[in-house]
């Protein structure tokens, strides 16, 4: 728990030092749209994020969760598989490759996976 609480404070530092806490701001989303992950490895999806509506001016501090029906809980890279974050946008890419098992696109949209993202920083 103080790990954590540490942690927690330093993120809090590093983003307070990057502008007024009135231009601090949170946006929030899902995301379905999946599609072949980014090195088209059989078992890999991905799904772009769009936050250009957010109006971060700098990259924002990223949380995701995979909400599903069915398979997201044996599911790698939910929470770590983010590329090319920037104020703008980002990419996530889950891995899920359990016994005979491989994910796809047409899976993950027939078991109603959803990533729900929550996105904070500076947007001054």
């Amino acid at each position: 728990m103080k790990t954590l609480a540490v942690l927690s404070i330093l993120i809090i530092g590093t983003l307070a030092g990057e502008g007024p806490s009135n231009c601090y701001k949170t946006c929030q989303g899902t995301a379905k749209n999946w599609l072949v992950g980014a090195s088209n490895e059989e078992g890999m999806v991905k799904v772009v994020v769009d936050l250009t509506g957010c109006g971060f001016s700098s990259p924002p501090v990223v949380h995701t969760m995979l909400n599903g029906a069915a398979y997201n809980i044996q599911t790698k890279g939910g929470a770590s598989g983010i590329r090319n974050l920037s104020a703008t946008g980002f990419e996530l890419n889950i891995h899920q490759v359990v016994e005979s098992y491989r994910t796809s696109p047409a899976k993950a949209k027939k078991y109603g996976w959803e990533l729900l993202w929550t996105a904070t920083g500076f947007g001054c």
